[in-house]
């Protein structure tokens, strides 16, 4: 009997690790990039084909941002992984890991949010850009759809802003959300 079961268990653990993968490899839809490795499968994959090998000595910078700004100093190597989620793209930048979020067609600034930690910021081991965010969207108490943008300032401080406003969430870490 124990030994059925153990082949069972066996059985299950193989279908499993076979069906999964295959789930997790579709990569990000509808050209977006909601988590920092595209999707929940951690691709880094997007099935877009706009560019390929007969487009691509074509391409031409659509538009850029400066970051020099973003900080008491310009960062000179900006690392981070941008998400993006409906047409806005979310970066950090600068060397106090400001958050903004730029239209994705024009590269216009529609908010920027920093945190001035003073010396916990100046002493924190991991300064600059970092390497990026995290986004989540749910409903609560009848609010059609919350979206919030998270990061951890260099001062290890985890934010959650507000996605459409940039402005942070004052009842993050005070309340529960659920109640």
């Amino acid at each position: 009997m124990r030994l059925r079961s153990l082949r069972l268990v066996a059985r299950a653990v193989l279908l499993l690790s076979v069906v999964f993968p295959i789930a997790a490899q579709y990569g990000a839809s509808n050209g977006e990039w909601r988590t920092y490795g595209g999707d929940l499968g951690n691709t880094h994959y997007s099935p877009l084909d706009q560019i390929n090998a007969g487009t691509f000595n074509q391409l031409q910078v659509a538009w850029r941002f400066k970051t020099d700004n973003l900080g008491p100093r310009p960062e000179t190597n900006l690392e981070g992984t941008p998400l993006m989620i409906n047409g806005v793209i979310y970066a950090t930048a600068g060397t106090r890991r400001a958050v903004v979020a730029l239209d994705a067609a024009t590269g216009e600034a529609l908010w920027m949010h920093s945190e001035n930690e003073g010396r916990r910021g100046a002493n924190a081991p991991r300064q600059l850009s970092g390497r990026g965010l995290a986004y989540w969207s749910g409903r609560r108490s009848g609010v059609n759809s919350d979206q919030r943008i998270f990061y951890v300032t260099p001062g290890y401080r985890l934010i959650a802003l507000n996605a459409r406003s940039g402005l942070p969430v004052a009842s993050f870490g005070q309340t529960a959300w659920w109640i």
